[in-house]
């Protein structure tokens, strides 16, 4: 079985409110991509943090569990580790599937196609835009561990630490593990930038 992740926790300094409440064609990007996981996900999931409880009041998250990443501003490494501790034990969950917060714009051919291409459960799959990797991601559970032992110590450099510039598509694809992409002939999902797009 298979589970989706919204990771969803970080701030929105800029704008004054919680960038997961902003509207792009009159429902908030949050909500968007929570009715998306909904109606093709049995089992989902949502990780919230900076200002989470004012997002609770605004977003109907209908079936998805609402977990609350305590640490969020260690990064999106941080918000992982919370999804991947809710699931540990939930032994009928075989991969998870991560989206990103404020890419609603998800088609419903890459979601359907990572789902399909899953059960071989043996592969990190990444959609390939084009000439582009991006979200979501599909991860099976043998690769779970290598998530959870990263650690601060794995910075970049002397000033900056994985969990404050960690790139999930990047760690997959300089990692010693079989990554499958998946290919389709449109643009990745739109990633929505506070200072540009409201």
């Amino acid at each position: 079985m298979q589970a989706a992740v919204i990771l969803a926790a970080g701030s929105s300094s800029r704008m004054g409110f919680p960038k997961q409440l902003a509207e792009v064609r009159d429902k908030a990007l949050l909500q968007s991509i929570v009715d998306k996981v909904n109606i093709n996900f049995d089992n989902s999931s949502v990780v919230l943090g900076s200002e989470s409880e004012i997002i609770s009041e605004k977003i109907e998250f209908k079936n998805s569990n609402i977990l609350v990443n305590e640490n969020w501003s260690e990064g999106i490494t941080s918000s992982i580790r919370t999804a991947l501790f809710f699931y540990q034990n939930q032994k009928e969950i075989n991969d998870i599937i991560f989206f990103l917060g404020d890419q609603p714009e998800v088609e419903l051919e890459v979601i359907h196609a990572l789902k399909e291409d899953g059960h071989e459960g043996d592969k990190v799959l990444i959609p390939q835009y084009r000439y582009k990797l991006g979200f979501p991601i599909l991860i099976p559970r043998m690769f779970w561990p290598k998530l959870e032992l990263i650690t601060e110590d794995d910075g970049i450099d002397e000033e900056k630490s994985v969990f404050q510039d960690f790139d999930l598509v990047d760690f997959f694809i300089s990692s010693e593990i079989e990554i499958k992409k998946l290919n389709f002939n449109f643009l990745e999902p739109i990633d929505y930038d506070e200072e540009k797009d409201f």
